[in-house]
This record gives C-alpha cells, structure tokens and sequence, in this order.
C-alpha cells in the first residue's frame, strides 16, 4: 500500500519553542497531519479535546516533571505519545513510559527518526485498536543481541506457561533462520517450516496451519526454522509483516524468537509486536550489547518493550542498580540461574515447568505471563 492511499495520520505537538522545526518535518510527509501546536498542557488538551490527534510529540523542556507524567497519563487512552527530551532526561523519558509513552527521541535526532516514530506508534496504535475490537493475537517478539542470554529459553517457556494458564490457542515461530533452537529446546521435528508456509498461495486456513505447525505437548504450536541454513535468504523482510497478520486471526498469543543479529529481518518482527521483551544477562559485554541496540532501534526504547534480566541473582554479576543506571530503564523481571537444572532440561527436550526439570524458581518463568498480558494483553 502507497502513502497516497493509507490512512493520514494526525499529530499534535506540544514544544515551548514554538514547535517550527518538527512542524516543517512532518509537513514533509505527505501521509502527516499537523493539527496542532501548543506552547502549554492546557492548550494541548483542549486541542485533543476537539480533535483526537493519532499521535502527540511532547518536548520535555515544556512543562515540570510532575506535570510531564500527569499530561501523558492522562492522555495515554486517547491518542499515542512520543515524548522528546535530551540524554541527561533519561530518568524523566524512563518514567514517561512507565506512565503511558509509545515511545522517546532523545535529542540531537534526524528528521527520518522523528518520522519513523511517529508511523511506528501510529501504526501500533491501529493494530491495538483492532485487537480491542477482537481481530487478532498479541504478538510478543523475544530478542537478545546477545548469543546465550537464554532468548530462546525465555521464548520457548512464555509459550507453554501461556498454554498451561489456558489463554487460548498459543503459537511460536523460530525466526532464528539459520541457528534456530525452538525445536531443540522443546523436543520437535518437522518437515515443514516457515519457508513451507510462505510458499504457499492463498489464504491460511486452520487445517493449512495445523499441518505446517508441529504441536508440543503443552498443546503451544510450532513453526520451526528452516533445517538448511541456506534457505534463511528466501525468508524476506518484506513477507514478514503479511505473514503475521494473517496468523494473528488463528491465535490468542504468537510468541517469535529472534536470532541475536540486528536484519532487515529482525526489525521488521519487532515493528509487527506489540511485546517485546528484551533479555540480558547482568554481564558488563552484554549489557554493552543492550545499550548499542536500544540506540538504534526505535521498537527497544518504547512502552511495548520490557527489560527482561536473565541469570540474576549472580554472585559475580552486575548490581541489578547498576543494570538499571547502565540501560537507563527498570528491569522488569529478574530470572535467577539454575545453570545445572536448565542445562539438563534443555538437554533432554523437557520444558523448564515441567516438575521433571527440578527448577525451584519456575515461577518467575510464570511471571513472564504478567509481562505480556498486563491490560488484557493490549500494551
């Protein structure tokens, strides 16, 4: 679909300095509507009062830190916020998407990032929308820059602690095209996969899926990766998103394991989430990994994503305090390391829920539920 032809997306600032440079920004994309600029909270809501704008672009330096996070929750119903501020603010941009932010830009910004946001949250903001009107799955993308933070464990667990809270029909998809280990870490075999999937012409009906997805026990289904790493280049960015939305009306929840590298590909998942959690492990190379990744990409910096923080407790890792002050967010939730119980389970294909692994913090895996359905599952 061509700019020309999709929905124009109305926004609304909120900048003491008058709001000129952003204002000329989005008048250069003709899919933009600038609907209004005020200088104070008052003037703002009042404009949204009138006209619900798609998106609001708050700048920080136009109103009290109290008053920052009082404006954004009230509005957060209403319309999609991106909150401006500069790096020195990142306690302040943290708690703004505590109280309901879609996203931040931390100045000096380019106009292509003020655009990108602005169609990110827009966007995200329809698919909620649709959701709410019961039209599709929540969508919760797992991602690690990291090789051996536990992504994949991470994911695969979500998944069956979702089946077993009897949320609905749960599936998984193993986007790590190459180096995959869904399958592994739950014990599966198929001879179809994603690529068989997206070979496929016409609509996806159930019977279609149910014969290209394997079933685990837990009843999750699975849509594995390919066997031959060569055919992860047949699998493009581009079929993703029409992939996904063609799944969401077959599921309640679809849970995607991304690979650690940063592609086309991976972007792309993270735009058609409406979870993502991002796992780290409280080592300073990772977390090192972590910060580089939530620089430039826009998806890991808004409310949609979560700090998940593997393997913590840790005698000889990094504070949890000081992980928070690293990231510039809170961590929110905390996976202690039972390195021999989850080697084991993972080893010989049984779940880490299942009372056979021994794990005796299986419950913070069960917390991961919380993450993804806070609000109904809506972020």
């Amino acid at each position: 679909m061509n700019a020309a032809a999709s929905p124009t997306i109305t926004v609304a600032l909120l900048d003491p300095s008058g709001g000129q440079q952003s204002a000329s920004v989005i008048a250069s994309d003709r899919s933009l509507k600038l609907i209004g600029i005020a200088s104070d909270p008052t003037a703002l809501v009042d404009e949204v009062a009138k006209e619900p704008p798609s998106v609001v672009l708050v700048d920080t330096r136009a109103l009290p830190a109290d008053a920052l996070l009082d404006l954004t929750a009230r509005l957060r119903d209403s319309t999609a916020i991106i909150v401006a501020g500069d790096a020195a603010d990142g306690a302040l941009l943290s708690h703004a998407i505590r109280a309901g932010a879609r996203s931040l830009l931390v100045r000096p910004y380019e106009p292509d990032d003020l655009l990108s946001v602005i169609h990110e949250v827009a966007g995200h903001a329809t698919a909620r929308a649709q959701r709410r009107m019961g039209s599709g799955a929540v969508v919760i993308t797992v991602y690690s820059p990291k090789g051996g933070a536990g992504a994949t464990t991470v994911a695969t667990t979500l998944a069956v602690a979702l089946a077993q809270a009897h949320a609905g029909r749960v599936g998984i998809i193993d986007l790590d095209l190459r180096f995959g280990g869904v399958g592994i870490a739950l014990d599966l075999r198929g001879q179809n996969t994603i690529t068989d999937l997206l070979a496929r012409s016409g609509p996806l009906d159930p019977g279609l899926i149910d014969d290209i997805f394997v079933a685990h026990q837990s009843g999750v289904k699975v849509l594995l990766s390919p066997e031959t790493p060569a055919l992860a280049d047949s699998v493009s960015p581009e079929a993703l998103a029409p992939l996904i939305a063609a799944l969401r009306s077959h599921f309640e929840y679809l849970v995607i394991d991304l690979p650690t590298s940063f592609d086309d590909l991976t972007a792309a998942a993270l735009r058609v989430a409406d979870r993502v959690l991002l796992v780290a492990t409280p080592e300073l190379p990772a977390l090192r990994d972590v910060q580089r990744i939530m620089s430039i990409a826009p998806e890991l910096r808004n409310g949609r994503s979560q700090v998940v923080l593997n393997r913590w407790p840790s005698r000889s890792g990094v504070p949890l305090a000081d992980v928070e002050r690293a990231l510039g967010r809170k961590v929110a939730l905390a996976i202690p390391s039972e390195g021999v119980a989850v080697t084991r389970a993972l080893n010989t294909g049984i779940s880490l829920l299942d009372r056979r692994a021994g794990l005796k913090n299986a419950g913070r895996f069960r917390d991961l539920i919380r993450l993804v359905t806070a609000n109904g599952g809506q972020a």
